[in-house]
């Protein structure tokens, strides 16, 4: 699978207008190990670059080191909510009696992070809107809705592991933010 960024816009534009019919093509796709590299992290680099550029001009000292290491964060923070939260997403498949599938655990998490990566795009350019996180919300519905199409969970414990999982991944991407934050604090 190579980089093509009209493929990125296109899946970017569909998992958010469309999230069921997306679901559904997705199904039909194999080989997910590339997907962190050829759709998350070009958003992730476009994110920390916002978050660059709204941190330098956002300062009266024009010093480069701080906004340098907050859009190092930035993309940091993103890659190992992908890692870790696939991790997760990936055991407590089997917890709640669903085959565990790494290829699904990828595909869910990274197109679900999606609202998120472009919310923090946003808010890193410009970091008054802050209340535009509140879309990123968008990230549990589509989780939701890619679960209930690409696992095959017992009916009684379907909505408990979507539940459960949207949870663990929350706290995990709080965890993390709040970590790196503390060491870019602690660095500069």
């Amino acid at each position: 699978m190579e980089f093509s960024f009209s493929k990125l816009t296109n899946d970017v534009k569909l998992v958010l207008v469309n999230p069921n019919g997306f679901w559904v093509e997705q199904k039909e796709t194999e080989n997910s190990d590339k997907l962190w590299l050829n759709y998350l992290l070009p958003i992730a680099i476009a994110g920390a670059l916002a978050v660059f550029v709204g941190e330098f001009f956002k300062r009266t000292d024009f010093f480069i080191q701080f906004p340098l290491l907050k859009a190092f964060r930035e993309i940091l923070l993103f890659v190992l909510q992908y890692f870790v939260s696939v991790f997760f997403t990936t055991e407590l498949m089997k917890t709640f009696g669903a085959e565990k599938n790494i290829d699904v655990a990828r595909k869910l998490v990274v197109f679900s992070m999606t609202p998120m990566l472009l919310v923090s795009l946003i808010t890193g350019l410009f970091p008054f809107l802050y209340v535009v996180d509140i879309f990123g919300m968008y990230s549990f519905y589509l989780f939701w809705v890619g679960a209930k199409q690409l696992l095959t969970i017992p009916d009684n414990k379907e909505h408990s592991y979507i539940l459960i999982t949207i949870v663990v991944n929350f706290f995990i991407f709080s965890f993390l933010s709040v970590f790196l934050s503390k060491l870019l604090n602690a660095l500069y």
